[in-house]
């Protein structure tokens, strides 16, 4: 049975980030629904091996794997043509591609800070124009935008990456209201601390963070898609994270900056 959103169906799904963490339990669960999926990600031998997996020996859904790195220009002009294509056309993206690196902004080198802008912010922008025009003219469809608990709050040590997500949180809440009218619902998600290979990648100490609220990848994409069947425009996964979301949303800005700067200058 597929999922629903407001009567509507999704077909057939585009996933970035999709051969691990909440990209690939995402993807797993719109499979379990029956949804076909276009796997997007660096990694083609694990995308082939999901693929394959999915497939189901050819009783599950029709699954394709695009091998793209979306910081890379030329990649991501392919995966923006699959976007928009006419044929077996996408009516749910899932921008959930996404990087960080932990450390002092001035450390971080310029490779770094252009690789975490270009796949947070270029690609997801430019992925998501290139899906709400053919969405607006078909009168329906579906973008889910991941973000992060980060976007709440400037967040020292991992200040570019914190940045760029609160841009996502943003645009988000600005896209749910403007494509109101035309059937498209974009729905931003934001996890807290989450159990991938987001970390390692980023270099990110784990002994410095919170040994509580952390959620693994399946729980995250249970709620990311709960909240897209209801039609919400954002949800803040996890018990702990929608308390603390309140409370530092409650809080002055410059208390909660002085307050976090302290901190990361203590780790």
């Amino acid at each position: 049975m597929r999922n629903r959103v407001e009567g509507r169906s999704w077909d057939r799904a585009l996933v970035t980030g999709a051969s691990a963490g909440i990209g690939r339990a995402i993807a797993v669960r719109l499979a379990d629904a029956g949804t076909d999926l276009v796997l997007v990600s660096r990694n083609r031998d694990r995308l082939e091996a999901l693929a394959g997996e999915l497939r189901a020996g050819g009783t599950g859904p029709d699954v394709e794997v695009l091998a793209a790195d979306l910081s890379d220009p030329d990649d991501l002009a392919e995966v923006e043509r699959r976007v928009t294509a006419s044929e077996a056309p996408i009516d749910l993206l899932v921008n959930n591609a996404g990087l960080g690196y932990e450390g002092p902004f001035h450390t971080q080198s310029s490779s770094e800070v252009s690789e975490t802008i270009g796949v947070n912010l270029v690609a997801l922008v430019r992925l998501t124009h290139a899906a709400l025009g053919p969405m607006t003219a078909r009168g329906r469809g579906q973008v889910i935008l991941v973000s992060s608990m980060a976007s709440l709050q400037g967040m020292p040590m991992t200040a570019v990456y914190a940045a760029t997500k609160a841009f996502i949180t943003s645009l988000g809440e600005a896209l749910h209201e403007e494509m109101k009218p035309n059937g498209v619902v974009v729905t931003t998600v934001l996890p807290g601390l989450t159990r991938t290979e987001f970390h390692q990648r980023g270099g990110w100490d784990l002994n410095r963070w919170p040994s509580v609220g952390w959620q693994d990848a399946d729980a995250v994409a249970t709620e990311a898609l709960a909240a897209a069947v209801r039609g919400r425009a954002e949800v803040v996964t996890g018990r702990l994270n929608r308390v603390y979301s309140v409370v530092t949303t409650k809080a002055p800005r410059r208390l909660r900056r002085i307050a976090i700067g302290w901190a990361a200058r203590r780790r």
